[in-house]
């Protein structure tokens, strides 16, 4: 496995590999949508939130994201610790400030 490699190679931790690779918006994307697939199939909002939370940090700050949606920091900052179950709206709002397009696809 290429990242565990990776990281057994320069000493990093996960924290640490995550935060040099979250930098790129690409791999923002796509650590985005394989966490939202997954909270779709299993229902575990708060891995969900936690990958939301890490991308809002790279990208800007709560406060500064609570701001732009016009949402009550605190509310967003639990939110994205996973100590609140957003409604989908909420979830919907916060990953269109985060310029996210949502795809609808029926098996």
């Amino acid at each position: 496995m290429k990242i565990k490699q990776e990281i057994l190679d320069r000493g990093i931790t996960h924290e640490q590999h995550m935060h040099k690779n979250l930098k790129d918006k690409d791999y923002q994307k796509e650590y985005l949508r394989l966490n939202l697939e997954e909270y779709a199939k299993n229902g575990d909002y708060s891995l969900f939130f936690k990958s939301l939370e890490r991308v809002v940090k790279i990208r800007t700050t709560v406060s500064q994201l609570a701001r732009d949606l016009n949402m009550n920091r605190s509310n967003l900052s639990n939110i994205l610790k996973g100590k609140v179950q957003p409604g989908f709206d909420t979830t919907m709002k916060i990953l269109h400030g985060l310029g996210a397009e949502i795809d609808v696809k029926f098996a």
